[in-house]
């Protein structure tokens, strides 16, 4: 059955700052839902530049699938989802499982029209988002990491989003900060531009 609310069966909320929060939502197994044009409106949108190298959403882009970059991450972290967008020549399908992620470019990619995300297998996601009416007027970037890095300069904070210190935040991280991944970890780093 389509539901127009997220069909979660858990839904987790981390406050970051007066702006943002981190919520790990597990999605309700054979359920989806259809997520409508516009509800992202609240996000602050990013100059667009087109998806090169995250290819779950440049192969979408390459099919028509026209996007939008905001101040948004989205990551999946276990189980499965089936992504459903309209192309130029109609519904184009997605698997989505763990590690896909909307983020490059600085923001998160996500569908200038409605879609639909069917659940399976527990889907997870962790996401960043803005905070209902909040804004304090800070503009935010975000890079996704897969793999140890240190910081080239400072960031606002670095959340690890999967692997043994999920969950967890270091806040004004210097540069030089080394952000320790071993495989299958990801980590969110946040930086104001």
């Amino acid at each position: 059955m389509d539901q127009h609310i997220n069909p979660t069966a858990r839904e987790d909320v981390l406050p970051i700052n007066e702006d943002l929060e981190i919520r790990y939502s597990l999605f309700l197994n054979d359920t989806s839902y259809v997520r409508p044009q516009g509800s992202w409106r609240l996000w602050t949108p990013q100059p667009f530049a087109p998806p090169t190298a995250n290819r779950a959403i440049g192969d979408m882009y390459d099919a028509g699938v026209n996007w939008d970059l905001f101040e948004h991450v989205s990551i999946a972290l276990g189980g499965e989802a089936d992504y459903v967008f309209t192309g130029p020549e109609g519904e184009i399908s997605q698997t989505w499982w763990a590690g896909c992620h909307n983020v490059e470019n600085g923001g998160g990619y996500l569908p200038r029209d409605s879609f639909t995300r069917h659940f399976r297998n527990d889907f997870e996601l962790c996401c960043v988002i803005r905070r209902f009416g909040r804004s304090s007027g800070a503009n935010y970037r975000f890079e996704v990491a897969t793999e140890a890095v240190a910081l080239s300069e400072a960031a606002l904070f670095v959340h690890y989003a999967a692997g043994p210190r999920q969950r967890q935040t270091d806040f004004n991280a210097m540069p030089g900060y080394v952000v320790d991944l071993a495989a299958g970890d990801i980590a969110i780093i946040c930086t104001t531009r």
